[in-house]
């Protein structure tokens, strides 16, 4: 799929999910993905915005003669730098108005003027920009552009009064921002866009925000620009906050900040606005928000942005350190926690310790008292003593039991080791005859030499293992089987109890899991023990990683027959 196709289908998704309060909480969570997939895709969308460029600058080249086609050419690389990068569009406004000034139009040259105004007053620098927006004739403009040049003259005075902040000027503004809206509402149509947008945007400035919600819904009614439907997204969340109506305002504020992006609008406040709503619920996402915004503010020159940024993001930066010295608290309450209880179980042990003392020390005076009075009735002393006799033989051949079943199940494998040791000095002992046959002392050593077959004996210890270990783990092979597939599983030979792959899972069963071990009692290299299971669990259904588990599952006896 195309950038295009993509930035299509992603707005789509945007415009037409739901926003009502029962679908908040999901509508919100499914639009944060949307925009972190955004955000994530951020360079492929400004390569975009290059290739656009790109292009319309060798259409200016190819244009270059006529000075009409040129300053139209001007005039689309304007609207294409003006809010992905100030000097950029800077220089394209320059340029423009130059060629406005070359073909004498009064129309082009004071929408020049009114481009450059757009230019300024983005950077930040409102003198500038409201000087060159006072030298506009709007009688020279059309319709459409006398409502663009009226609504930029509203912005300037807000932004302008927002950045100030002190009351005075902040009234002072805010008041010539508001004449400007009454302008447009009298030139236009109640009706029109132009008068919605006016109307709302005075209906929030004035703080009516209940008057401001209408006006804006019928605002995203209308057929409009990416931008304006990103500003108007953001206008009505901002209403929608004031009225306390987080549940419809925060889905507004993502879909105003996903259409900036995936436009490459670097001169915008939404993912600013979003970032400092969601700190206090999710810090993380907000410090990654506010991270972007001021990458956006410093690539496009907005430097009255990055004054506003700057202020938000030491309260993002010092909530994000806030929450991580509240997890470093969790951790030493947990922690001490933890220590207490622990103290606490060494004293009951301890207490238990000393009352299992005190009770053997009663058993035993109550065995005394038992012998006392057995002797007052030997019958009964002696049914007693042949009961007693019995329990005690069976409670020790328990303890044995369990005591020879731990033996087996953690010495075995050591075991092995001593005889593979064994097998080890008799390669030792048979190189060393050699030598000496070597030496021709012939008589010393050819009968011994004649006997040791290190060979025999490792199958022999082999055979010896799979008996023993079997004789504990009669069903080790069924059960190894059931891990795989019916073409996957172990076929033995006539006559043979385990294979190699067998014996070395078997050994894992026996709690011997490092590989050098392993090797080292079946005289394989580490690699080979290594291959060996890798190979085994490729094979299975189960997971890798839980493979060795489930063999550590598969019963002895002893485990079958307390099961039955």
């Amino acid at each position: 799929m195309s950038i295009r196709n993509h930035i299509i289908c992603i707005i789509a998704f945007c415009l037409f999910l739901p926003a009502t309060p029962a679908m908040a909480s999901d509508n919100v969570d499914s639009l944060q993905k949307v925009l972190t997939h955004v955000l994530e895709n951020r360079a492929r969308y400004d390569g975009q915005k290059q290739q656009q460029i790109l292009k319309l600058k060798e259409t200016l080249k190819s244009n270059y003669a006529s000075l009409t086609e040129r300053y139209n050419n001007y005039q689309q690389l304007f609207n294409a730098y003006k809010s992905f990068i100030h000097d950029s569009a800077y220089v394209y406004c320059k340029k423009l108005n130059a060629c406005a000034y070359q073909l004498k139009d009064q129309n082009k040259i004071n929408y020049a003027r009114v481009n450059m105004g757009f230019v300024l007053v983005s950077a930040g620098m409102f003198k500038e920009g409201l000087d060159t927006l006072g030298k506009v004739n709007s009688k020279f403009l059309t319709d459409k552009q006398r409502y663009e040049y009226l609504f930029l003259q509203v912005r300037s005075y807000f932004d302008l009064a927002d950045f100030d902040r002190i009351g005075d000027y902040y009234d002072q503004y805010s008041k010539a921002g508001l004449m400007y809206c009454d302008s447009i509402m009298h030139q236009n149509n109640p009706d029109s866009y132009e008068y919605l947008s006016a109307f709302g945007l005075k209906a929030l400035r004035t703080h009516d925000y209940k008057a401001a919600v209408e006006p804006y819904q019928k605002l995203l009614r209308f057929k409009q620009t990416y931008q304006d439907s990103a500003i108007n997204y953001s206008c009505l969340s901002f209403v929608y906050h004031a009225l306390y109506r987080d549940d419809l305002s925060l889905p507004l504020l993502i879909k105003s900040a996903i259409i900036d992006n995936t436009h490459s609008t670097k001169e915008s406040v939404a993912l600013t606005n979003l970032a400092d709503r969601i700190k206090n619920n999710d810090i993380e996402t907000a410090y990654n928000y506010i991270n972007k915004a001021i990458d956006d503010a410093v690539f496009y020159g907005a430097r009255h942005r990055e004054a506003q940024i700057s202020i938000i993001m030491p309260i993002i930066e010092s909530e994000q350190i806030n929450g991580i010295e509240k997890q470093k608290r969790s951790l030493m309450i947990y922690a001490s926690i933890i220590t207490v209880l622990v103290i606490i179980v060494i004293i009951f042990a301890f207490i238990v310790s000393k009352q299992l003392k005190k009770l053997r020390i009663a058993d035993q005076i109550i065995v005394n008292k038992n012998n006392d009075l057995n002797e007052a009735n030997t019958s009964l002393v002696k049914a007693n003593s042949h009961l007693d006799n019995a329990n005690r033989k069976l409670s020790q051949f328990n303890v044995k039991l369990d005591e020879a079943n731990m033996i087996k199940d953690e010495y075995i494998g050591y075991f092995f080791n001593i005889h593979s040791d064994y097998i080890e000095k008799i390669d030792r002992l048979k190189r060393s005859i050699e030598k000496k046959v070597k030496e021709k002392r012939y008589e010393e050593v050819l009968m011994a030499l004649n006997r040791l077959n290190p060979g025999s004996e490792r199958e022999n210890l082999s055979h010896s293992f799979d008996k023993v270990f079997l004789n504990i783990f009669p069903g080790f092979v069924q059960d190894f089987n059931a891990l795989f597939d019916e073409a996957h599983q172990v076929h033995l030979h006539e006559g043979q109890l385990l294979n190699s792959e067998l014996r070395i899972f078997a050994l894992i069963r026996l709690g011997i899991h490092d590989n050098e071990s392993i090797g080292k009692i079946l005289n394989y290299s580490v690699n080979t023990i290594y291959t060996y299971k890798t190979k085994v669990k490729n094979k299975s259904f189960v997971p890798n990683d839980e493979f060795e588990d489930r063999i550590m599952l598969i019963k002895a006896v002893k485990e079958v027959s307390d099961l039955a």
